[in-house]
């Protein structure tokens, strides 16, 4: 649908950044679809089959659109773009999971200390109470 609107949005000379919102989704399309036939999930191969290689196409129309309208320079241009932005959201990625590890790892700490502690105060209680 998204693409659709693109090329529509071109045949009437819209220009690519006024349809930002409407490349978004498609892109979001796009990377969806690969991400899925990387993972190999298997519920439905022939439906993930199908969304792939409609991605796939959509892609190739967008860089003819994008060569039709900017040239082999801007087709260079959007994937380096693309490139750039895919590397940004994989360390954006990988730095939230070592966020969260590193927090994970000071709550476990935080926890022991508390056990022990809890353990040592336990036991002077019972040695105080008791020993007498």
């Amino acid at each position: 649908m998204a693409f659709a609107a693109i090329k529509k949005g071109i045949s009437v000379g819209k220009d690519l950044m006024a349809m930002s919102k409407d490349v978004n989704a498609l892109f979001t399309f796009i990377d969806g679809a690969k991400a899925a036939q990387k993972t190999g999930n298997k519920n439905d191969p022939l439906s993930d089959y199908i969304a792939y290689e409609k991605a796939l196409d959509m892609e190739k129309q967008l860089e003819q659109i994008i060569f039709d309208t900017r040239g082999s320079k801007g087709v260079a241009t959007f994937k380096r773009m693309r490139a750039q932005a895919a590397e940004s959201q994989r360390k954006s990625k990988y730095a939230q999971i070592a966020r969260r590890n590193k927090i994970l790892n000071i709550l476990s700490i935080i926890l022991g200390i508390l056990l022990f502690g809890g353990g040592v105060a336990g036991m002077v209680w019972f040695a105080t109470t008791f020993s007498s």
